[in-house]
């Protein structure tokens, strides 16, 4: 059989059980128990204080990209060890829109207070990558739980190399053809112009040029590794797709968001306090899920910087 790293969906033995569109890996050192047949996973037997040996570390990072979303529960780290474990996935960056965390700047928190409206914190009506205009989007969110509601408050995540697999032939071959413009210009006016009550919560400066806060990438991005193709076309920044109108180019999104909507592509992690998720922000979407009222909701994060993602006709970036 194809060694795992190759494999892509339709090239899998008969009758083998199959999570995440690929076999079941297999694990000695953690505890892995799937979360749903398309993404996700609780990872067990790890303590994130204490310093990960080399093999140890390699099924965690085997989990990361089989499962996409893996999850620790009872991680009571401090700002520095979060630090610490984000780094085996790359290297930290700023982002120019979330607000930093207790002037960590290179970390973010997402919160909402008890009496505060839905919408201070930006929970993208529908599934969505994070920051996608940048030249090198970020490759994972590493997101800790510190005060959460009682009930509700979850994380949803879809599998972005499922919808693109499902499409049809064609949908595929015209996908593998465009380009999207992400743009994060504008997000700050079109906040000044909302009520007070109806402001994203935003982070208020940052040190990032114009020219940094908008890119061309390719609506089907390709692993640098595996060569396995998902959909990279996402509402969350979206201007338009390259050289079609603004009309078009919307019709055509709100259908790619249908697909990721079906409940066959996604997993939903409930957050305890000191849950830490890492998800990988360029092969999943992912959304919050706000049904919850008069409760906090404070998550923590940092951000892996990514490669500049490839599409389907370009060769191997350096």
């Amino acid at each position: 059989m194809a060694s795992r790293s190759n494999m892509v969906a339709g090239q899998v033995a008969a009758g083998e059980p199959i999570v995440a569109g690929l076999p079941m890996p297999e694990f000695k050192r953690i505890s892995v128990e799937p979360i749903s047949g398309a993404c996700g996973c609780e990872i067990s037997g790890v303590d994130l204080r204490e310093p990960l040996d080399a093999e140890m570390l390699d099924e965690i990072m085997k989990a990361f990209e089989h499962f996409l979303v893996i999850v620790f529960r009872d991680q009571d780290l401090t700002p520095e060890q979060h630090k610490a474990f984000s780094r085996h996935f790359g290297e930290i960056t700023e982002l120019p829109q979330a607000p930093i965390y207790d002037g960590h700047r290179d970390m973010q928190e997402v919160r909402r207070e008890a009496h505060e409206p839905e919408n201070v914190v930006p929970s993208f009506e529908h599934f969505h990558t994070d920051s996608p205009f940048l030249l090198q989007p970020p490759k994972c969110i590493v997101m800790r739980a510190l005060e959460v509601p009682q009930w509700g408050g979850d994380t949803a995540f879809s599998n972005a190399y499922l919808v693109y697999e499902h499409m049809s032939d064609g949908l595929k071959t015209l996908l593998d053809g465009l380009q999207v413009v992400y743009s994060g210009k504008d997000i700050w006016s079109k906040n000044e112009k909302l009520a007070p009550e109806k402001r994203l919560r935003l982070r208020e400066t940052h040190g990032f040029t114009e020219d940094q806060l908008e890119s061309i990438h390719p609506a089907v991005r390709v692993h640098p590794v595996t060569g396995r193709k998902a959909l990279f076309a996402t509402t969350a920044y979206f201007k338009r797709f390259v050289g079609w109108s603004e009309e078009e180019s919307r019709a055509l999104l709100a259908y790619l968001q249908s697909l990721a909507q079906h409940l066959h592509y996604h997993c939903r992690i409930k957050w305890r306090k000191d849950t830490l998720i890492v998800w990988d922000n360029r092969f999943t979407l992912h959304r919050g899920v706000h049904d919850f009222k008069y409760e906090r909701r404070h998550l923590i994060r940092t951000t892996v910087v990514g490669e500049r993602p490839l599409g389907p006709g370009d060769a191997a970036r350096s």
